[in-house]
């Protein structure tokens, strides 16, 4: 493959991720919810009174999880009395040595406009249970399960009306106020609290639960992805055949921009296509047409799930999707090091009969060295024509699992009542991503090449060079495979 061949994937990312600039970052910042579009986040204040306990309790629902609620949307007051009712389920409150029954006094629902055309729903409950009259030293307990453990934050607080906390495991102020200004430096750690242990005496000053914000959250300054899938969703809202194709051309490097952040998809592309030298551009080609067929598959699967059942949790399944690439990619890797300690031992054999033919037959034996040394030295690093099942795993690995993006970019889609569209955009989307995979894989050969052509044919230097690259990235494919399956494992 020469080298202007290798490039061409190169230069047409290149300006791939130029039209990205150029269409899209002139866009309004987008609005983020800090804590991800997945996330169902709750806080818990507790007011403890002489003679009652009250609770304000509230959720965040973010975009995918509004999505998922479906038509049920339409009817925000029974939403409100639903999870109210939830919440008194999940809640088990002691006073003393005796339970606290609870009753819901108010249950309100609100929507507000989230990322890419998704909506974002706020519910605020008002529980109270009367309780006997306290005693000094009272211990209260408090703990729930509520939304049992979907991905989100979790607060808790507690302060007196006419009583004092004498001892509390929980603030009296609330650290996001609320649900309606996360910390900045908790985004990473969202707090994780579900019981409160209180002691609790008669007397103190006069106070009431906290109040102000009932909207939902508009969300914060988003990331560079975060903005182009908005800025393309924001595209499908115009009318027009050249708007259309704006937005499909925007998707596309969207696609292309995806792949450039962080991500194993292309250490794998390189590890491989290094090791493939013969017919690489063929091979890069096969496996971005997986890498696309692939990543549009699970992105529209998951988009169907999503958006037909409330009781699915998404975040549950990327590490699911995440050990099953690791384990693919331990598969690819596991077959190359043993093809090349196949071909190392038969090319061993080879020069060992090739060297004894020369021998035996005096001018032969020059003739019979050299094909033996050719034989043996070049089977490890020539004779590697990548084999289409290895091809075609190396695809599903890298496109198994769904881009939030691009997931995000076919509900929204959805949403402006484009579906079939959105579908085609996602399509779009992965043409993208594979090609900056396929531009990383074959950039990393031509690098490696251009490198072994500068060294001695025939130096030992050379022949390390050519056993090392091909152990060096086979072992790299092993490396990245065990990664994946070990970081879904402590997910999981």
């Amino acid at each position: 493959m020469s080298t202007r061949r290798a490039r061409w994937p190169v230069r047409l990312g290149a300006c791939l991720l130029a039209a990205s600039a150029v269409v899209l970052l002139p866009a309004a910042p987008a609005a983020a919810h800090p804590l991800g579009n997945f996330t169902v986040n709750h806080y818990t204040g507790l007011l403890v009174a002489p003679d009652h306990v009250e609770i304000d309790h509230v959720v965040d629902f973010a975009e995918i999880p509004t999505t998922q609620l479906g038509d049920a949307v339409d009817d925000l007051q029974q939403i409100a009395d639903d999870q109210c009712a939830e919440a008194v389920g999940g809640i088990t409150l002691s006073v003393g040595d005796r339970s606290v029954d609870l009753q819901v006094t108010s249950a309100d629902a609100a929507l507000g406009d989230g990322q890419y055309a998704l909506e974002v729903l706020r519910v605020e409950c008002r529980l109270r249970g009367a309780i006997d009259e306290l005693e000094p030293g009272t211990a209260v307990q408090f703990s729930e399960t509520i939304g049992g453990d979907k991905l989100g934050w979790r607060e808790i607080v507690a302060t007196g009306d006419r009583t004092t906390l004498t001892r509390s495991t929980v603030p009296t102020e609330s650290t996001s106020d609320r649900l309606s200004d996360y910390p900045d430096d908790l985004l990473q750690s969202p707090l994780d609290v579900r019981t409160a242990s209180l002691t609790v005496s008669p007397g103190g000053v006069p106070d009431t639960l906290a109040t102000g914000v009932d909207a939902p959250l508009g969300g914060q300054a988003a990331s560079w992805i975060e903005e182009l899938t908005s800025r393309v969703v924001g595209l499908l809202d115009g009318a027009g055949l050249g708007t259309l194709l704006l937005a499909a051309l925007a998707a596309l490097a969207l696609g292309a921009a995806h792949a450039v952040a962080p991500g194993h998809g292309k250490t794998i592309m390189a590890f491989y296509l290094v090791d493939q030298p013969n017919r690489s551009l063929r091979a890069a080609l096969a496996v971005g047409l997986t890498v696309t067929f692939a990543h549009t598959s699970s992105v529209v699967l998951l988009g169907v799930v999503i958006a037909s059942s409330a009781s699915v949790v998404p975040e549950d399944l990327y590490p699911i999707l995440t050990a099953v690439s690791g384990l693919l990619v331990l598969a690819v890797g596991a077959t190359l090091v043993r093809r090349l300690w196949r071909q190392r031992r038969d090319a061993d054999a080879g020069h060992g009969h090739g060297h004894g033919h020369g021998h035996a037959h005096g001018h032969g034996h020059g003739h019979g060295h050299g094909h033996g040394h050719g034989h043996g030295h070049g089977t490890v690093t020539a004779d590697r024509r990548a084999p289409w099942a290895g091809l075609v795993t190396v695809g599903l690995a890298g496109g198994i699992l769904p881009s939030p993006s691009a997931l995000l970019l076919l509900l929204g889609a959805v949403a402006l009542g484009r579906p079939w569209f959105g579908a085609l955009l996602v399509l779009v989307f992965g043409i993208g991503m594979a090609l900056t995979l396929c531009a990383a894989g074959l950039l990393a050969q031509t690098i490696t090449d251009w490198v072994q052509r500068r060294l001695p044919g025939r130096s030992r230097a050379s022949r390390l060079a050519r056993v090392g690259v091909s152990y060096g990235a086979a072992g790299g494919v092993c490396v990245v495979g065990a990664g994946l399956v070990l970081r879904a494992a402590l997910t999981l």
